[in-house]
């Protein structure tokens, strides 16, 4: 059951990283690249963390060494 959720969270944030790129890169208006680029951070910044080790990487790093996953 952990493997659908987490396949899940997998597939639906890498079509939202997909979508949000795509708008980011080939739409012409400026407003809507901005915002974009806001999306992208924001979803970069869930899974990588804003520095050191957190986020989600650092959380299945940690999560995996204790042997949970």
């Amino acid at each position: 059951m952990l493997a659908w959720i987490l396949g899940g969270y997998a597939v639906l944030f890498l079509l939202l990283l997909g979508c949000a790129g795509f708008v980011a890169v080939l739409v012409n208006d400026p407003d809507r690249r901005a915002d974009a680029y806001k999306v992208l951070r924001l979803l970069t910044g869930i899974v990588l963390g804003s520095g050191g080790a957190g986020g989600l990487v650092g959380l299945l790093i940690k999560l995996h060494e204790l042997g949970v996953i």
